[in-house]
């Protein structure tokens, strides 16, 4: 099988997945296997996670979230991602019960960041299994939230703050980046009358747990570190898919 079977391959049972049971998992091995990624582009990658920001918006009073932020579009009619001007972020309470119906101002995605090959490829991938899904080429919002969640014996690590939730968004996504020293992070996911569908914690960098949110819910247990005196964090990047009809929607 030539790397481009192998990739239709993929990208047509993802899809297909996604479809049927409104989520799908595509584990590092084969996220690896068809986009061939070299592993110093993950190494560079995952040392973006280290120009995080705190984020100071946390209703909960709570210190341990690390963020930025940014917005792309991708047209149906390219294969590439042209990167919006950066702008405040901002989400109604109903969507965000925590942080909802303030206006944000997280420090904008690094070009490190933007450029790397490990996010082209990652983005590329998942718009082709959302065009699948969706039966043909969409215009597509998407948004980026890369997210250091730190634990300390003296405070918890929230993933989701906000409990059981779903984003105002297309498709959800979050991908394994870094996890260091830490239990728990376990990610449910519900139908919309809250019965679970799936449980799955994200270990290896690049599994990725995608969602139909317009079908599904979820949440993310907290973490805690796993042994004393060492640093304890978890990070992902979050990647929600808008159709642009309604790409005022949203993420947390």
């Amino acid at each position: 099988m030539n790397g481009i079977t192998a990739y239709n391959s993929i990208v047509t049972k993802l899809s297909e997945q996604l479809n049927q049971k409104k989520y799908v998992l595509a584990t590092a091995k084969s996220v690896n296997k068809v986009l061939n990624i070299d592993s110093n582009d993950v190494a560079l990658f995952k040392e973006c996670w280290n120009e995080l920001k705190r984020d100071t918006y946390m209703a909960d009073g709570g210190k341990y979230r690390y963020r930025r932020y940014g917005e792309l579009a991708k047209e149906s009619n390219s294969e590439g991602f042209a990167i919006l001007p950066h702008a405040p972020y901002t989400q109604p309470s109903y969507i965000n019960s925590l942080n909802g119906d303030i206006e944000r101002h997280f420090y904008p995605l690094t070009d490190e960041f933007t450029s790397s090959p490990v996010l082209t490829k990652v983005l590329s991938l998942l718009s082709s299994v959302y065009d699948s899904a969706e039966g043909k080429k969409q215009d597509w919002s998407i948004r980026l939230h890369p997210y250091r969640i730190k634990t300390t014996e003296a405070e918890l690590g929230h993933p989701a703050p906000e409990g059981l939730h779903r984003d105002g968004v297309t498709y959800i996504a979050s991908m394994m980046v870094c996890k260091n020293n830490i239990i728990g992070g376990s990610t449910l996911l519900t139908n919309n009358y809250k019965e679970a569908l799936t449980s799955v914690t994200l270990n290896e960098t690049l599994d990725i747990i995608m969602a139909d949110d317009e079908k599904t819910m979820h949440q993310v247990s907290p973490i805690k570190p796993a042994t004393r005196y060492k640093e304890a964090y978890r990070d992902v990047l979050v990647i929600a898919f808008t159709r642009k009809e309604k790409s005022n929607g949203l993420n947390s």
